[in-house]
């Protein structure tokens, strides 16, 4: 047997050796050879690298296209090095001798090399293609994701007159809302000092991946999952819903006042949250006229219950002020009525009744909250809300005036710092601010006469109620049952 011949019998014998594809004697036989030949140790050793180099590389999922294209430029450029070697009797590689004998040992390596080699150069390339479309794909989603966020603004961005409607409104500039995700914001937003982004439209102006990362990184953590929670929404949409939303963000973003309408939309989504579906119908798909009359009375509905919600989330500091000054107002209109004389004043009357039927003598306060309660401070829906018949006495409460504009605001200058900014987030309009500060004090007062400085819980409202409440509410629809325990009605 030749040199070639051996040489292409033992390159066969350690690729079947590698693969596992020899039988258990010619195992034994090889590797015995292995431990007596230096040289086959060298050349197992060479193929063993070429495999752990294709291991190595990753295997990505590549679509049928892309392999065949690659494979197609690879057999190509073989196929035109081949013509080229024959054209030139294969003037590198030399096929045969003057006397008529090929040299085999040179071939076999070169076909070798050429086995070994295209498997992987394809490798090489699917690999660095692979690479490739996940750095593009890692660039579009950065751009993707200032639409993430305001996915909602930018779909409804598409209602025709929406905005513009919103933007007209009277009330509408009062209503501060405040954003939840405010540092994430500035990161995104073009018109911020702080923004990473030049344009929604502009990819020159995409931050890089590492670049995005490391600010988003700078985030409070509140804020970044709340970003990343919209991101996630956004990765769930199928391809033509986020090319559509893509499309209503250029659109936006190619209008004059483009800024300005976005920061509309985004309180108008925040505020939606808290609308009925009749109330956001009435704006969405209503004509100009209705929906001004329906934007008002979102409006109105929305701080009543911004009122409602965030009175839960009073400090105990700004509970015990608030007590404190309509305490305060209650024994200084009282007093004026006894400087008057002459027949007992409602108030005076009232309040009479309220000390006749407090139960607690330990508190001498008692009764100053309880007439506060059911006058100045008194809520819209407390005489009906148990279904229960005035008694003697209680009607007074309606001759009295409740607390005036001057007083809500000398109790929003009593305010702790943290609770004042709570209302400042929400509301920036005065008439607004005093319609909150009235529920603040109506709940301040009902803590005081309870005794407790925290809300009840909601399965402790259940348990304080009245047999013939707690028989409203099992038979109220969850609408109705989430007014009385949360709102208060």
């Amino acid at each position: 047997m030749t040199d070639s011949n051996m040489i292409d019998s033992d390159d066969e014998l350690l690729v079947a050796y590698l693969d596992g594809e020899v039988t258990r004697e010619e195992r034994d036989q090889i590797e015995n050879r292995l431990v007596a030949d230096d040289s086959l140790r060298v050349r197992l050793q060479n193929l063993q690298r070429s495999w752990d180099l294709l291991d190595w590389l990753p295997s990505p999922t590549v679509n049928e296209r892309s392999v065949e294209t690659t494979l197609q430029l690879v057999v190509a450029d073989l196929t035109q090095s081949g013509s080229s070697t024959s054209g030139n009797d294969f003037a590198t590689l030399p096929t045969a001798h003057p006397g008529g004998q090929q040299k085999p040992a040179t071939a076999n390596w070169i076909r070798w090399l050429l086995w070994l080699g295209i498997p992987l150069i394809i490798a090489a390339i699917v690999f660095a293609a692979v690479r490739w479309n996940q750095a593009r794909e890692l660039r579009r989603q950065v751009a993707d994701f200032p639409i993430a966020l305001d996915m909602d603004a930018y779909r409804l961005s598409e209602k025709p007159g929406l905005v513009e409607d919103l933007m007209a409104a009277p009330r509408w500039n009062s209503v501060v809302g405040g954003s939840i995700t405010q540092a994430v914001d500035n990161v995104i937003d073009p018109q911020s000092p702080q923004s990473l982004y030049g344009g929604l439209d502009d990819e020159k102006q995409t931050p890089s991946p590492t670049e995005f990362a490391a600010r988003l990184r700078e985030v409070p953590a509140e804020q970044r999952m709340i970003a990343l929670a919209r991101w996630d929404r956004f990765n769930r949409l199928d391809e033509p819903s986020k090319e559509q939303l893509r499309a209503s963000a250029a659109r936006l973003w190619s209008r004059e006042n483009a800024h300005e309408q976005l920061d509309t939309l985004r309180r108008y989504v925040r505020m939606r949250e808290q609308l009925s579906d009749q109330m956001v119908a009435q704006i969405e798909t209503g004509t100009s006229e209705e929906r001004f009359r329906a934007i008002d009375a979102a409006i109105g509905e929305m701080i009543t219950s911004i009122g409602r919600i965030t009175r839960r989330n009073l400090s105990e500091d700004a509970i015990e002020r608030i007590d404190f000054t309509v305490i305060q107002f209650v024994k200084a209109r009282l007093s004026e009525d006894q400087g008057k004389g002459g027949e007992p004043s409602p108030s005076q009357k009232l309040f009479d009744w309220c000390e006749k039927n407090s139960h607690r003598s330990d508190d001498p306060k008692l009764a100053y909250r309880m007439f506060a309660l059911a006058s100045v401070v008194r809520d819209p829906n407390w005489p009906g809300r148990d279904g229960r018949s005035s008694r003697d006495g209680e009607s007074s409460y309606q001759k009295i005036p409740p607390l005036s504009h001057r007083e809500l605001d000398t109790i929003r200058s009593m305010l702790p710092t943290k609770d004042l900014d709570t209302l400042q987030q929400y509301v920036s309009d005065p008439w607004m601010q005093s319609v909150i500060l009235r529920e603040w004090a109506h709940e301040a007062v009902h803590r005081k006469i309870r005794g407790e400085a925290k809300p009840l819980s909601l399965a402790e409202q259940y348990e304080s109620m009245s047999p013939t409440r707690r028989e409203r509410l099992d038979l109220a629809s969850p609408e109705e049952a989430r007014k009385m325990l949360i709102d208060g009605m």
